[in-house]
C-alpha cells in the first residue's frame, strides 16, 4: 500500500464511496476550514481520486506498511485483505 496525504472537502472529508481501499483519517483543517487534510492508504492515486474526487495537492509515500498509532488508530470498519 501507499500512504497519501491530500487536501479534501473542508466540511466533509469522508470518501464519496465507502469503504475505501485502505484506512483513512482527518489529520487537520485549514485555518479557514476551506479544506481538510486527509491521510489515507491506497494502492494507487486512481483509488484516492475514485474515493475523494476533490483531492488536491496529493503527496505519496510508496510501498509502506499500514501503521496504526494513537493519532491514527485502526478504524472499526477496517479489515485487511489477505
Amino acid at each position: 500500500m501507499n500512504r497519501y496525504r491530500f487536501k479534501a472537502d473542508g466540511d466533509d472529508y469522508r470518501p464519496m464511496l465507502f469503504p475505501p481501499d485502505g484506512p483513512y483519517w482527518c489529520s487537520g483543517h485549514a485555518i479557514n476550514d476551506e479544506y481538510s487534510i486527509v491521510v489515507a492508504y491506497a494502492p494507487d492515486e486512481a483509488s484516492i481520486l475514485k474515493h475523494w474526487p476533490e483531492a488536491q495537492d496529493i503527496t505519496m509515500q510508496e510501498d509502506v506498511e499500514i501503521t496504526f498509532t494513537d493519532r491514527f488508530p485502526k478504524p472499526d470498519w477496517w479489515e485487511p485483505q489477505s
